[in-house]
């Protein structure tokens, strides 16, 4: 089944296409989390899409920098310096300059094989929702900046324009490009490997094999959703700064369970605001995490199980593992490291990792799914007759 999907690789640009797309995608997650970190995403007050764009002169310069202090500058953790703004203005030009470069490398092959007719049935619908989701992704984005602009006016001095990090937007832009991430993915996948294939694979497996193929596939399934929320989770503690509080582990400070966990009013701004909730949220999911995959990976590895499984589910398996435990480990480094941007870049970018390899499990067992991939089938022929 590797060797095919290989073959089908060399054979075809789409899955090329899709799987460097996705990569664009984690990149550009990846270079917004410095943004983030650095509380430089209000750097760049204005939506100019361009795709250069930065001050060229030391006048320019100092221009821009006057307009982010009447905004921003009580926002930073501590008072920034024109030389300080300068080598953090490059984290949110990086960033929208890859998401302006993963729009068009999304875009313009999308246009070429749809004009030529290379885009399979089963993958038109997804690749119109991954257009659909980008397109709101950029919306937000946008919204997100004119936030910073117009909360007091260009050249305010109003204390009330205080830059507040745009509130719930971050986690759910990091959370539309999660899915775009994953709907690539996964239609990259359903290229490599169609369904007919999946259906041979079936047709070789014994009742007993399949029966609990299909059982580690649902498990699988919980964990992809239980790791997607302990992404959203991390996004929230970045949102909120929530990394510079209770930089110890596997301890909160002095206790398990810290304090004040529900101080705030209403209670449910806990949930979003309150640190010490928040970041015990994301641990605890984090754990649990950690804790599921290694249960299930053990299970799949029941020698009825493992023999039986195809080499890319394996794989995918060992992955998902390794790419959990490494990002708990990380997790808990950046906290007593005092949150470095470079490890939390790559923790950042572990999140897609995570999250990529589970879908391949997902994707590797469809066989196991009978339901499905009898669906899949008879609308792919239906389509091709009509």
């Amino acid at each position: 089944m590797m060797n095919k999907a290989k073959s089908s690789m060399v054979e075809s640009p789409l899955p090329w296409w899709l799987f460097g797309t996705a990569g664009l995608v984690a990149t550009t997650l990846t270079v917004g989390a410095a943004a983030r970190l650095t509380r430089t995403g209000a750097s760049m007050l204005y939506w100019k899409p361009r795709f250069m764009h930065s001050p060229k002169t030391e006048s320019e310069w100092h221009d821009e920098f006057d307009v982010y202090r009447d905004f921003c500058a009580r926002s930073q953790r501590t008072p920034m310096t024109l030389e300080d703004f300068k080598r953090n203005y490059k984290w949110e030009s990086a960033h929208r300059r890859l998401g302006q470069l993963t729009a068009l490398s999304f875009v313009g092959p999308l246009t070429y094989f749809a004009m030529k007719g290379k885009i399979p049935i089963p993958a038109q619908a997804p690749l119109m929702l991954i257009a659909g989701l980008g397109a709101t992704q950029m919306y937000l984005g946008r919204g997100m900046v004119e936030k910073n602009v117009t909360r007091g006016g260009k050249g305010s001095s109003d204390e009330s324009s205080t830059f507040e990090g745009a509130n719930f937007f971050l986690p759910i832009h990091s959370a539309l490009s999660l899915a775009n991430f994953s709907l690539l993915v996964w239609t990259g996948l359903g290229i490599i490997s169609p369904v007919s294939r999946a259906i041979t694979v079936r047709g070789l497996m014994t009742p007993g094999v399949l029966q609990e193929m299909g059982a580690v596939r649902n498990h699988f399934l919980a964990l992809t959703g239980l790791a997607a929320s302990t992404i959203f989770a991390g996004a929230l503690v970045a949102e909120i700064d929530g990394g510079r509080e209770f930089q110890t582990f596997p301890k909160m400070g002095d206790h398990w369970i810290p304090q004040g966990l529900f101080d705030q009013q209403p209670w449910l701004r806990n949930f979003r605001d309150n640190v010490a909730l928040v970041q015990l949220d994301h641990r605890l999911l984090a754990v649990a995490t950690l804790a599921a995959y290694t249960t299930v990976y053990l299970k799949a590895r029941k020698p009825r199980i493992w023999t039986n499984l195809p080499e890319d589910a394996k794989h995918a398996m060992t992955l998902a593992l390794a790419a959990t435990g490494g990002q708990v480990l990380m997790g808990a480094t950046m906290l007593v490291k005092e949150v470095p941007t470079p490890l939390a870049m790559v923790h950042q970018s572990g999140a897609a990792l995570v999250l990529g390899s589970s879908l391949w499990v997902l994707h590797a067992l469809r066989f196991a799914r009978p339901a499905g991939l009898m669906g899949a089938a008879v609308a792919t022929a239906a389509a091709k007759v009509a």
